[in-house]
């Protein structure tokens, strides 16, 4: 499955099927995806191929709208010495957030029941969205609790380039470095990422 495309420890490989039957024995619906194979390569496997393939750094990073927990559990999975904030203004996914965190025993994963744009005592090192807002409303809504060094990754679909231009103005106007790159085989996504400069 996907330790044909990533390497897994034993711990995490156990972790990652504890919240594969969270999900399934969840009451009520996070995912179409029930399927095994199609749940870890459409969900797991998007959610940390990125770093798995860049292995980019941070201490505290915010999942906004964290929704299922893609990417943002996955990536605590992994990333045991960071912090995760997963962002979650709908209270019901917010508790079954919380649940999984106990469950899988990720100590490192705070959850905040609250709308990215509401929050105003944090700064984050780094950014995900997975299927939440187009990605100029992300960088608007989230630049306050960003910092000189704060980057952004975005999971977006086929529909990306538009994205970019309706949001070229904001990115020059705070010269942001923009990379992407376009995933087909063994999923499909863009990943788009966004680093302030200082």
């Amino acid at each position: 499955m996907i330790d044909n495309y990533i390497t897994l420890t034993d711990l995490q490989a156990e972790k990652l099927d504890l919240f594969y039957n969270l999900h399934l024995n969840a009451t009520f619906n996070l995912t179409s995806i029930k399927d095994r194979e199609q749940f870890y390569i459409k969900h797991l496997l998007d959610s940390i191929f990125f770093f798995k393939k860049h292995s980019p750094s941070f201490n505290t990073l915010c999942d906004i709208g964290s929704g299922g927990g893609f990417p943002g559990v996955v990536i605590a999975i992994f990333y045991p010495d960071a912090e995760i904030f997963l962002c979650e203004s709908i209270r019901k996914k917010a508790e079954f957030l919380k649940f999984a965190a106990r469950e899988l025993s990720l100590d490192n994963i705070i959850v905040l029941n609250n709308r990215i744009e509401d929050l105003k005592t944090y700064k984050f090192d780094f950014f995900t969205a997975r299927g939440v807002a187009k990605l100029l409303d992300i960088l608007k809504k989230s630049w306050n609790v960003s910092h000189e060094t704060s980057s952004w990754l975005m999971y977006k679909g086929e529909n990306l380039p538009e994205e970019l231009k309706v949001a070229d103005q904001f990115i020059k106007k705070h010269y942001l470095e923009v990379e992407y790159e376009r995933i087909e085989d063994p999923f499909c996504r863009s990943y788009c990422f966004i680093r302030r400069c200082g």
